[in-house]
């Protein structure tokens, strides 16, 4: 009962700030951002401070620079319906098990963008199901995401919330051809994280695989906040809940809550350089007799360069403190590190990106010690064809009792989306994804299966409808 207040007073400390800076955001309408920094301090600098460049945000702060041109600022809502057929060699994710069987899959999306003077609203709704070769065995696909931003003359605001509700992990949502939307509902937000601690993009519940159907629903809630203090600096700060709950009869699974805050500093040093220094603390929680708690106090020097419209380079690394709660207390020093390139080559753009941080445990553990590494690239072929690559490895530690016997394990996927653009309001979908989780040991799975490694193999075709946006005032 202890534990569920705590929650609910920090959920309810979040919702109430947020409403009352929203509220008090004024109505006179910005002034756009310079380009180049001006060192010479002005009573009212507001927006005029180059730290504050939408275009070169904080390198401390959860937002990092586009690589595309600004997006309209019109206000509208938007539909969007997928129908894709599968052909899958392990549809339930069990160990050891090769087959094929046919997943049909609908998902519609429902996006709203609303924009006022100094403030923004963006909500997504995604739902659907996935219908397997047994009439009876239809799976529910959840998503809901909201972003809300405010600004004032020296700052800025934002609460963003994701929820989901899935059959199987990251595997069944935006990787059969992508999920229609813009992407708010499962994660993506207005824009990739950016200078947030490791492994917190933005303070997600760090699932990574998953073995078995066994249908789970995560939440993620944060406030951020970014003040400039003079025209080359300023300050971040960030707090953050999610949690992770498995549907799991067996129980082996494990559920987990995270409670995220931090704090930063960002100086400019020159036009396209940031200099920042972040301390973050976190508490991970599980079930009393599976783990018991984590605390995390972290430490990160981190720089930035940035070309706008081109490359985007975060390098971050310092100290991490654990201290483990399970029968007693054990603390340790390790490190966390995170370096991330953006690249865009005429209208190509690349993502490469590495971390190291401790992660929940993806219900597999009580804790991990968590290094992945990613690589994407997309490009339009041709004026109708786009193409979307996409390449991730991580490998997940147990750092304490509790979870599977294998005390390791590696998750990796590879996965390629053709879209063809049919006409302004269709578009055809070709997808192929490969995902294998590799365990050190022997282990069983909750769904009873047993072995060394759970791989899945997956081709795709779909259908897109996403008619014009309908404009609001």
């Amino acid at each position: 009962m202890k534990i569920m207040s705590t929650k609910q007073i920090i959920r309810l400390a979040l919702l109430v700030s947020g409403m009352s800076l929203g509220m008090a955001a004024q109505s006179s309408p910005q002034t756009p951002p310079d380009s180049t920094p001006d060192t010479t301090p002005a009573p009212a600098f507001g927006q005029t401070a180059p730290v504050l460049n939408p275009e070169n945000p904080p390198v401390t702060g959860l937002d990092e620079p586009s690589l595309d041109l600004r997006s309209s600022s019109r206000s509208f809502i938007s539909p969007a319906l997928q129908v894709s057929e599968s052909a899958d060699t392990n549809g339930a994710n069990q160990l050891d098990y090769r087959g094929l069987q046919s997943i049909t899959r609908v998902i519609g999306a429902f996006d709203l963008q609303k924009f006022w003077s100094k403030s923004d609203l963006f909500l997504e709704y995604l739902g659907g199901g996935a219908f397997y070769n047994n009439p009876s065995d239809i799976r529910q696909l959840e998503a809901v995401g909201f972003e809300g931003v405010t600004r004032w003359r020296t700052g800025t605001m934002a609460i963003r919330d994701s929820f989901t509700y899935l059959p199987d992990g990251s595997f069944e949502i935006g990787t059969f051809g992508g999920a229609p939307g813009f992407g708010i509902a499962n994660g993506g937000g207005t824009g990739f994280a950016g200078g947030g601690i490791p492994g917190a993009h933005p303070f997600g519940s760090g699932l990574f695989g998953a073995v078995g159907d066994v249908p789970r629903l995560a939440n993620t809630a944060i406030l951020d906040a970014v003040q400039a203090i003079s025209p080359v600096a300023a300050i971040t700060f960030a707090a953050g809940f999610s949690d992770a709950h498995f549907f799991d009869p067996t129980h082996l699974l494990i559920n987990s809550d995270q409670f995220t805050i931090e704090a930063g500093y960002s100086h400019l040093l020159r036009r396209h350089d940031q200099l920042g220094l972040v301390y973050a603390f976190q508490l991970i929680q599980f079930p009393q007799n599976t783990g018991g708690q984590i605390y995390v106090n972290i430490v990160n020097l981190r720089w930035s360069h940035t070309i706008t419209g081109r490359l985007n380079l975060i390098v971050g690394a310092g100290p991490e403190y654990i201290s483990l709660e399970e029968g007693g207390y054990e603390s340790y020093l390790s490190l966390s590190a995170r370096v991330q390139l953006r690249y865009k080559m005429g209208h190509a753009s690349v993502l490469a990106s590495y971390e190291k941080f401790v992660s929940p445990g993806s219900g597999l553990y009580a804790g991990a010690d968590v290094q992945t590494a990613r690589l994407g690239y997309n490009r339009p072929l041709g004026r109708t064809w786009e193409f979307f690559g996409d390449l991730g490895f991580s490998h997940n530690a147990k750092i304490q009792g509790g979870g599977i016997s294998a005390n390791s394990y590696n998750d990796m996927y590879v996965s390629t989306i053709f879209r063809k653009h049919l006409g302004r309001t269709y578009e055809f979908i070709a997808a192929y994804r490969f995902g294998e989780d590799i365990f050190s040991s022997y282990t069983c799975a909750p769904d009873a299966s047993c072995g060394r490694s759970a791989q899945r193999q997956s081709g795709s075709l779909g259908l897109e409808w996403h008619p014009k946006p309908t404009r609001i005032e």
